[in-house]
């Protein structure tokens, strides 16, 4: 095209190119919700069999990951680099271009922010139902006695960490070693639940680092709230990765 000649963002060949790069981006996005559609069914038949820990559904979500939100953002990516040199050849400028460019990386990011959704909402469903399989295990009303004079220990039954008790009746020491159902409540259920209950602000937190507090606070305060065991344990995470935030300028990059 000559150096005089005005592009023609009307024109028929600009139209089409940017109507096939609109579907291009739309097949993806009905491939990203077909392959989820199709887990939908085994996912749950997965969930209702789980007994302690959640270790098939983890593998599982990384597969599902890589099969959506990596290998769609290539194929966008790929599909881009394509179009792009099919644009300079009917001599669009830099902007036009780019516009069309933001479309793919719109698409990346909505795919990347319902798979980061559908990940958080799977493990809430996974620790529901293994926190569903202890508490059908676990006698909460059951009485934990002393091992030389039987007499009650104030031992609370969801404790997450061994404790060393003296017994008010004869003085001998006890160790209280948590059922191992209890202890994968921690990271298999009390975990999960609190990334659910912060999830929101972790997505706010890629664009601002108050968020990004919020978030911590948000996270650690939940666990804090259920293992008390360890509060001074999440404390000092919390304020720690509080911390972080103020001295990394490039903390938002850590919640994409």
């Amino acid at each position: 095209m000559g150096l005089f000649n005005k592009f023609d963002g009307n024109s028929p060949e600009f139209v089409a190119l940017c109507e096939r790069w609109d579907g291009y981006l739309k097949k993806l996005d009905d491939r990203y919700n077909e392959v989820l559609a199709q887990v939908d069914a085994p996912m749950q038949g997965m969930i209702d069999g789980l007994q302690y820990d959640n270790i098939v559904v983890h593998n599982v979500l990384m597969g599902l990951e890589n099969q959506t939100v990596t290998e769609l953002s290539e194929k966008v990516d790929q599909g881009w680099t394509k179009m792009e040199a099919e644009m300079e050849k009917l001599g669009a400028p830099w902007e036009i271009i780019s516009s069309q460019r933001n479309k793919g990386e719109q698409f990346k990011n909505k795919i990347a922010d319902s798979f980061s959704d559908y990940h958080v909402n799977t493990y809430t469903r996974a620790a529901n139902k293994i926190l569903e399989n202890v508490q059908k295990h676990i006698d909460e009303n059951k009485l934990h006695r002393c091992t030389q004079c039987a007499g009650e220990l104030p031992i609370k039954t969801y404790s997450f960490m061994a404790v060393n008790l003296k017994c008010e009746s004869c003085g001998s020491v006890n160790t209280y070693q948590p059922d191992d159902r209890i202890r994968a409540l921690e990271y298999y259920v009390i975990n999960q639940l609190a990334e659910a209950n912060a999830k929101e602000l972790k997505k706010q937190a890629r664009y601002d680092k108050n968020a990004g507090k919020e978030y911590y606070k948000a996270y650690y305060g939940y666990l804090m709230e259920n293992v008390p065991d360890k509060k001074e344990f999440y404390e000092r995470q919390m304020n720690e990765r509080i911390k972080w935030l103020d001295t990394n300028p490039f903390a938002g990059d850590y919640f994409r």
